[in-house]
């Protein structure tokens, strides 16, 4: 396969005016994760016409020699602009295209991370080279947020398999990694004649799920601290949908939790994938800057819980969609349709 780059690519000067560009802008994502976290994006949406950066603070809360600080460097980077008495705004237009703020906050949530990530790079012990999600912290918090997003009509459009199980021939769920629960817990509204089942192997995620499930008021759904690589023998051919929601990638050992995956499902199920992967050959991502962002993120989320315990199989964001789908495959599963896109529905192999 033919890369992506051209000679131009490898010019000094065209390499160099790039690579201090990404570094530049990777200093105000920075600032623009800051903006966001202290409300700065929030209250220049809210405000109506140009202000001070006093009555921006007063109305954001803040203090106004930061702010103002914070102000002079996003209009150098023509995020937010000024006219010429000193008022600052974001024009009307593009004020719903700052949504990525939220993004750039996870440069602050991981950055914590640094030293653990530096100690993974120098391991001599490709075993132990990492670490699990709970260390993670803030950052695992960040990928919690947005599962208040994935109400019914998202699950309809982008996870739900459709074309292979109608919705009222679907009564047993599992999610696989289920994190805090939101997404488990919109299932189970999305499917509230279904038993749906959450488990994790990380106690604070299952403490806030059953939490969440409480505070909702769910019946239908139920929490259990449990690993994938040994699920419960009475649950053998149960399960007409399970779901891994950004978690096949993470696993430091992913064999016998698809084995037990396929075990609990029933000969007519559905699994359904989805991982946010590049293509498994480099050449093929080249110039996909949102993905060069997601693999970097993975340097200090997935890869470490990937390379956390023994076999340590070091998958990652960078294993790939062709690596993920030959897996499947070799290992018990047929693939539906497209098999290089994030989402993928599978069935037993045979069957």
């Amino acid at each position: 396969m033919a890369s992506l780059t051209s000679a131009a690519d490898e010019n000094p000067d065209v390499y160099e005016d790039r690579f201090n560009t990404i570094v530049y802008n990777g200093v105000v994502a920075l600032g623009i994760g800051l903006g966001q976290r202290v409300g700065l994006f929030k209250a220049l949406t809210d405000l109506s016409r140009p202000q001070t950066s006093q009555r921006i603070a007063d109305y954001a809360g803040l203090q106004e020699r930061y702010l103002r600080e914070w102000l002079f460097s996003m209009v150098a980077a023509k995020v937010v602009f000024v006219t010429d008495d000193k008022k600052y705004y974001i024009p009307a237009d593009c004020k719903t295209k700052t949504s990525k703020s939220l993004y750039a906050t996870m440069i602050l949530a991981t950055a914590p991370l640094t030293k653990d990530v530096e100690k993974c790079f120098r391991s001599k012990d490709p075993s132990s080279a990492g670490y699990n999600f709970s260390r993670l912290g803030e950052a695992f918090d960040f990928m919690n947020k947005d599962g208040d997003n994935y109400d019914g009509k998202w699950l309809e459009e982008n996870l739900f398999p459709t074309q292979y199980k109608s919705k009222d021939k679907i009564k047993t769920i599992l999610d696989i990694g289920c994190g805090v629960g939101k997404l488990t817990a919109n299932i189970a509204k999305y499917f509230p004649n279904a038993k749906v089942v959450g488990i994790d192997v990380d106690h604070y995620a299952i403490e806030t799920a059953i939490q969440l499930k409480k505070d909702t008021h769910l019946t239908n759904v139920e929490f259990y601290l449990l690993g994938a690589d040994n699920l419960k023998d009475e649950w053998t051919k149960s399960f007409d949908w399970i779901i891994m929601f950004r978690v096949f990638h993470d696993l430091p050992n992913p064999d016998p939790c698809l084995r037990e995956s396929i075990r609990v499902m029933k000969d007519d199920g559905v699994m359904t994938f989805l991982d946010n992967l590049d293509h498994s050959n480099p050449n093929l991502n080249v110039g996909n800057k949102p993905l060069a962002a997601t693999l970097i993120v993975s340097c200090y989320t997935c890869l470490p819980c990937s390379l956390s315990t023994p076999p340590a199989v070091g998958n990652g964001i960078g294993w790939g969609l062709e690596n993920r789908a030959a897996y499947q495959m070799e290992n018990g599963l047929t693939v539906h349709d497209d098999e290089l896109v994030e989402v993928i529905h599978c069935s037993k192999a045979g069957l």
